[in-house]
């Protein structure tokens, strides 16, 4: 349980490092093999959680802040905006830009007036 506590955290805390299952075990003092059974033993995950840390965490620096999606994708340790923005459409359905914008847009009031 220790190896993998450890694991989580250093993922959430250094989200743009080289977060690879090899530096993972690595640091965690485990193989990759093991470190991946004791993630799917103790949190019911693999080690691909690392994708879903850094898209939430894109997420939120997405709604609030105004930093461009450039620099949210290399906070959150993508190689690029543009794989942030294809790995946020596979997870969200819309690209980092859109996602901000609809986030934005203020909800519609039933009085409302509509043209």
């Amino acid at each position: 349980m220790e190896e993998t506590r450890i694991a989580v955290d250093h993922v959430i805390g250094h989200l743009d490092d080289d977060l690879s299952a090899a530096r993972l075990a690595a640091f965690a003092g485990v193989s990759e093999r093991h470190l991946s059974r004791l993630f799917v033993e103790h949190i019911c995950r693999t080690p691909s959680l690392v994708r879903d840390a850094r898209l939430e965490a894109a997420s939120q620096l997405l709604t609030g802040t105004r930093e461009s999606v450039a620099t949210i994708a290399r906070r959150c340790g993508f190689a690029s905006a543009e794989s942030l923005r294809q790995a946020f459409v596979a997870w969200v359905g819309m690209s980092p830009s859109q996602y901000r914008t609809r986030d934005a847009e203020p909800e519609s009031t039933p009085w409302a007036v509509q043209s």
